[in-house]
């Protein structure tokens, strides 16, 4: 049996192994890591350190020095919660409960009461573990190796929250929903007005959807305020990627009351580190793309039926482009997963984690 000992703090010898790992874990072609962003949280220069507090965690074996698992811890102010995200590890609960047995005493110090993730330091970066379906992924996805929910729920984590994904078919001419159909009629006959970005407008609309995304997704688990500058700033390089015309923005009077966001399903290329082979195919899909994300979805609670106008939009583009879609990362419960649901082919699960501190 492997002898292991756990590491902490952000010295340059655990930053350089915490940046190892996933390297060993991972072959070049699938290593999802982005290494530039994490360096950004390791040095305190990403556009969102000033609003957490981190360290990391690295378990090591003993012989050799060499990294097995890892995470990094992220406090706030006037939250109770620790969050531990980056987590990458080998499948051994040892090393795990390891890892995980530091982390709590770290916490026990700080009077926090409980270790939620996987969040990767902000809800605004990465969170949830993807738990079926791992023999293919979209651009988007939580991207984590099969094995590890289940070192989480040995090391004491519970499920705290569930969310999914449906694969959209390519509808037919006959896939209608009435109530959908009426829905649209009634907001265009009532004043609103659905455009789409340009590479010109696109900051400018940026700082309207921030404002109605911020109420929107409040109450969501790990949720955390940002300024309208960091949200433009982590937003602003997603206009790279994105096909306009599958953005759709409802206004009425000038204000924004609903928006979709969707881009070209790019599958695994945007993760990790972008060649000039992987630009190529990046490229090519986003002129003539299979297969559309819906990343974001929302509407104003005052804007009675412009749901079911956007989901009847949203399904007469995909008609019109004859492409399929992926309604994707929908927190359990929520009414935008249940639209056009006859379109729906497949079923893929995530999961956030959580477990409660012990006191002493």
């Amino acid at each position: 049996m492997c002898q292991y000992k756990c590491l902490s703090g952000n010295s340059k010898q655990v930053q350089k192994l915490f940046l190892k790992l996933p390297k060993k874990l991972y072959s070049s072609r699938s290593n999802p890591q982005d290494e530039k962003l994490e360096k950004s949280i390791l040095q305190g220069n990403h556009p969102l350190s000033s609003d957490f507090t981190i360290k990391p965690f690295v378990v090591v074996r003993e012989e050799d020095g060499q990294p097995f698992c890892r995470a990094i811890v992220t406090f706030y102010e006037m939250d109770d919660n620790v969050y531990v995200g980056f987590f990458e590890s080998f499948n051994d609960d040892n090393a795990v409960k390891i890892l995980f047995s530091k982390i709590e005493e770290y916490a026990k110090e700080n009077g926090k009461k409980r270790l939620v993730g996987p969040l990767d330091c902000s809800f605004w970066i990465n969170y949830r573990f993807k738990i079926n379906s791992f023999e293919k992924t979209y651009t988007g996805e939580p991207i984590n190796k099969e094995y590890y929910p289940k070192l989480w729920e040995k090391a004491g984590f519970k499920v705290s929250d569930y969310y999914y994904s449906n694969s959209i078919r390519v509808p037919l001419a006959s896939d209608t929903s009435e109530k959908c159909k009426k829905r649209l009629k009634y907001v265009l006959d009532n004043g609103y007005v659905f455009v789409h970005p340009t590479a010109e407008t696109y900051n400018k609309e940026l700082e309207a959807i921030y404002e109605l995304l911020i109420k929107l997704y409040s109450t969501f688990p790990g949720f955390k305020y940002i300024t309208k500058a960091q949200f433009i700033t982590l937003f602003t390089p997603l206009k790279l990627i994105l096909d306009f015309n599958m953005v759709e923005l409802a206004y009425k009077n000038n204000k924004l009351c609903g928006f979709m966001i969707c881009l070209p399903n790019y599958y695994g290329l945007t993760n990790g580190k972008i060649t000039l082979m992987k630009l190529y195919k990046i490229l090519k899909i986003k002129k003539k793309p299979k297969e559309y994300v819906i990343l974001y979805m929302g509407v104003d609670k005052d804007s009675l039926g412009l749901g079911g106008a956007i989901a009847e939009i949203l399904k007469n583009n995909l008609y019109k482009y004859q492409c399929g879609g992926i309604r994707a990362l929908v927190h359990s419960g929520k009414v935008t997963g249940h639209y056009y649901e006859q379109l729906n082919v497949d079923n893929v699960e995530y999961v956030l984690l959580a477990k409660d501190i012990k006191e002493p």
